[in-house]
Formats: structure tokens, C-alpha cells, sequence
């Protein structure tokens, strides 16, 4: 089995930490890095990428603590029949379809991991930002994440299956339909990025309950590496894209994306 480099190590962990939350896919990403570097991805590798997933989420539980755990007291009081509050039966339905189509098609979804569907799942995730931006509504409706129904985040929920392919971008798609819906920017990223909490460590640990038994002792100071670079750069890489959401239009990043088409195109097509 392949030993795990530092040059690795921090590569792949950097890319994880500043891809996760942005619109930009952090799975396509990962697939360009690997080819670009010839990285070869044997399953200690994947393990190791589910280790900087985790540390990229876990981030987003300190950010978002406070209002995470609100959304749990708003479950356990039996006021919110009586105000309108979001709780976690909004978060089950925005993640119950990823979840089945995950599990359903897990075998499929894993074989679609390379560069060529990433490739095109780039351009449709370019294109789906670029055109949220200009079919939104003038005015948002919605200016606060209490004001979410539950059509709006099942909407949102079934936009995040496209996610399952490698290039479109989780967030990407769920910011997209979050803007044609006319929920506003900030209440719309914080919404995303909650909802990719339970997703993205669900995920994570089946795959580390099924591929965790070739891990070493000496491959624990990597992990540990690996965890606390993507945990830090995702820490400041989401205290930055909330700060300026409100001023930053998705158009950009499908203007990045399409820079990376283009590269793509130039060295894998």
C-alpha cells in the first residue's frame, strides 16, 4: 500500500479547506488535483480525503453552533406550533433526497468520479450560476432563515442531488435555487452550509467505516495534519464568503469555473 507524503498531505488539504463551501465543487477539485499531480488514488488516499472533509465540516459546527442550536431548541418547544421557526424536520427535508439517492446509487456515483464527468459537470454548474443570477427575482422575499417553508428547503433539497455529480458543486446548486426562490444571500448560504453539516459527516463516516481498516499508526500524524490545515483554512475560507456574500455576485464563480473548463480541455480532453 502506498505511503502518505507531507507534499501530499498539505496539498489536498489546502484544496479541500478552500473548495468545500464555495461554489466551485471541492470533489472536482480533488479529481483535477490528483491528475495534475499525479496523485494515484488508492484507498488509503481516500480515506485520507474523508479526514479533510471532516475537518472542512467541523469548521462550519463551530461557526454555525449558535444557531444550530437553535434549531434544535426550536424543535423541542412546543411554541413553534404557534411561530414560525425553522427546525430540524426543515433540515431532514432538505437532506432526505440526497440521502436516498446517495445510498441507492452509491456504486454508480462512485464510478463517476473522473476528470471527464467533472468536466461537464463544470460547465453545468457554470451555467446554472450564471443563470440563477439573471432569472432572480428584484426583490428577496425571504431576509431571514426563520421565514424558510418547508416547499422552499425541499426545493433546495432536491437541487442538492445534482450535487452527487463530481463539477456541479453542492453549494453551488443549492445557492442557485435559493436565489431563484428570492431568499436572500446571507440566509441562503448560512442555510446550505447548515444542511451540509449532517450530509457531509454522514458521508464521511460510512466511508471510513468501510475502507478505515487499512489505515496505520504511522499514518495518524497525517490524518491529524491533513484534519487541522483543511479545518483552519475552511474556518476562514466560510468567515469570508459570509462576510461578503451579499456583495458578490455567483456570476464570478462561474467565470472561475470556466477557466478551469478551459484547462481541463486544453490538458485532459
Amino acid at each position: 500500500m502506498m505511503k502518505l507524503k507531507y507534499s501530499t498531505i498539505i496539498l489536498l488539504s489546502i484544496v479541500e479547506g478552500l473548495t468545500e463551501f464555495l461554489p466551485i465543487s471541492s470533489t472536482g477539485h480533488m479529481i483535477i488535483f490528483n491528475h495534475i499531480f499525479n496523485i494515484i488514488e488508492n484507498e488509503k488516499i481516500k480515506v485520507f480525503e474523508v479526514i479533510v472533509q471532516l475537518g472542512s465540516i467541523t469548521s462550519a459546527c463551530i461557526i454555525f453552533w449558535s444557531r444550530i442550536i437553535k434549531i434544535i431548541n426550536n424543535s423541542l418547544s412546543y411554541k413553534i406550533f404557534y411561530k414560525k421557526k425553522i427546525t430540524l424536520l426543515h433540515i431532514i427535508i432538505s437532506i432526505l433526497p440526497i440521502i436516498i439517492l446517495g445510498l441507492l446509487f452509491y456504486d454508480k456515483i462512485k464510478s463517476l468520479m473522473n476528470v471527464i464527468i467533472v468536466f461537464y459537470g463544470l460547465i453545468f454548474g457554470s451555467i446554472l450560476l450564471y443563470l440563477s443570477e439573471v432569472f432572480k427575482p428584484n426583490k428577496y422575499y425571504i431576509n431571514n432563515i426563520n421565514a424558510l417553508t418547508y416547499k422552499k428547503v425541499c426545493l433546495i433539497g432536491l437541487f442538492q442531488c445534482l450535487s452527487l455529480f463530481p463539477g456541479i458543486s453542492r453549494s453551488g446548486s443549492t445557492l442557485s435555487i435559493s436565489l431563484l426562490l428570492g431568499i436572500n444571500r446571507l440566509v441562503s448560504s448560512e442555510f446550505c452550509f447548515i444542511i451540509a453539516i449532517p450530509i457531509i459527516f454522514g458521508a464521511s463516516f460510512l466511508e471510513l467505516y468501510k475502507h478505515i481498516h487499512i489505515l496505520s499508526i504511522e499514518d495518524s500524524k497525517f490524518i491529524f495534519l491533513g484534519f487541522i490545515i483543511s479545518f483552519i483554512i475552511s474556518l476562514i475560507t466560510i468567515k469570508f464568503f459570509l462576510y461578503f456574500i451579499n456583495n458578490v455576485s455567483l456570476k464570478w464563480f462561474a467565470i472561475y469555473r470556466f477557466f478551469i473548463i478551459i484547462l481541463l480541455y486544453i490538458k485532459f480532453i
